[in-house]
């Protein structure tokens, strides 16, 4: 596969994925009482709604610039490798510091997602840098 097609790809799939999480945390911040997508964890009241909708800006923000990552995906390739930073840093976060509040397996399913995701963008952005046709 051509490194300019694997990078525009991880783009797209990063833009789905933090969109959909957008998406969900919207509905979270205005009132429905569903598992955060990420994590699983259930919160009630207006701190915990704020919160959500604060995080759900700047998801759909991260989204964005995903997006525009995939126009020029060769030029813009560092952003995967800071995203997948971003993923193994909510990882160790939520095991640090919410451990006791998280687990089940929608847990273990979210951190599975966000490392494999990881492993997938840092290997697209590895991959550009050595061939040759990028």
């Amino acid at each position: 596969m051509k490194p300019n097609s694997m990078l525009k790809f991880m783009f797209i799939l990063g833009a789905v994925v933090d969109g959909a999480v957008a998406v969900s945390w919207f509905l979270i911040a205005s009132g429905w009482k569903i598992p955060n997508i990420l994590n699983g964890y259930i919160g009630t009241g207006p701190d915990y709604q704020l919160a959500m909708y604060g995080g759900a800006m700047f998801m759909a923000g991260w989204a964005v610039l995903l997006a525009w990552g995939a126009l020029k995906p060769i030029e813009r390739r560092d952003l995967l490798l800071i995203t997948s930073g971003f993923l193994l840093l909510s990882v160790i976060i939520e095991f640090v510091f919410f451990s006791n509040m998280l687990g089940g397996m929608v847990f273990v399913f979210g951190v599975t997602k966000r490392l494999i995701l990881s492993v997938l963008f840092t290997s697209a952005y590895f991959y550009s840098l050595k061939t040759k046709d990028s």
